[in-house]
């Protein structure tokens, strides 16, 4: 009769493959805000160095 290294080691890879897979779903979440505030904060910038000064004469 095989032993119970013989189901110890796929329960094991399943283990390991369900807990990075959850890693990676949450590390997408994070990366997807950081976009939303990176976003946010590109839009603030360029209204903050676009202003309503005249133009320089040229």
């Amino acid at each position: 009769m095989p032993g119970i290294e013989v189901w110890i080691t796929p329960a094991i890879l399943v283990a390991g493959v369900a807990f990075l897979w959850r890693q990676i779903e949450g590390l997408r979440k994070d990366m997807g805000d950081l976009r939303e505030r990176m976003a946010r904060l590109e839009g603030l910038f360029e209204g903050f160095t676009r202003s309503d000064r005249p133009a320089a004469a040229e």
